[in-house]
């Protein structure tokens, strides 16, 4: 009787063990994606700002320097920006009016100065 009693503690206890260490696989996978899905956001507006900033210290004759093929971004033929699903730019009288999004995860509408 005690045998087995010690043989039914050794079975639970291995099958906690076993649920507890699957549990936290699972718990560690979703983690991973989790940082890795918030990392490729936190560079994606990373990169808007940097263009965001670069357009506004190269703000002269933007509507000609400025070319959009190819779901990329060209500021005189060098690559600004790539992976851009839909780009816009509007001159008006005192600033440029530029919209673009990016991959469907981020819509930006910027007014950078004369």
């Amino acid at each position: 009787m005690k045998n087995s009693f010690s043989l039914l503690e050794v079975i639970l206890t291995i099958i906690i063990s076993s649920i507890v260490i699957i549990n936290s696989t699972y718990l560690s996978k979703e983690l991973f994606q989790t940082n890795k899905t918030v990392q490729n956001i936190e560079i994606l507006k990373l990169d808007l700002l940097s263009t965001k900033i670069f357009l506004q210290k190269n703000n002269i004759d933007l509507e000609h320097n400025l070319s959009y093929e190819n779901n990329t971004i060209y500021y005189q033929n060098k690559i600004l920006l790539e992976n851009v699903s839909d780009f816009s730019i509007i001159k008006k009288a005192t600033y440029y009016e530029v919209s673009l999004e990016i991959k469907d995860l981020a819509k930006e509408n910027w007014k950078i100065r004369l």
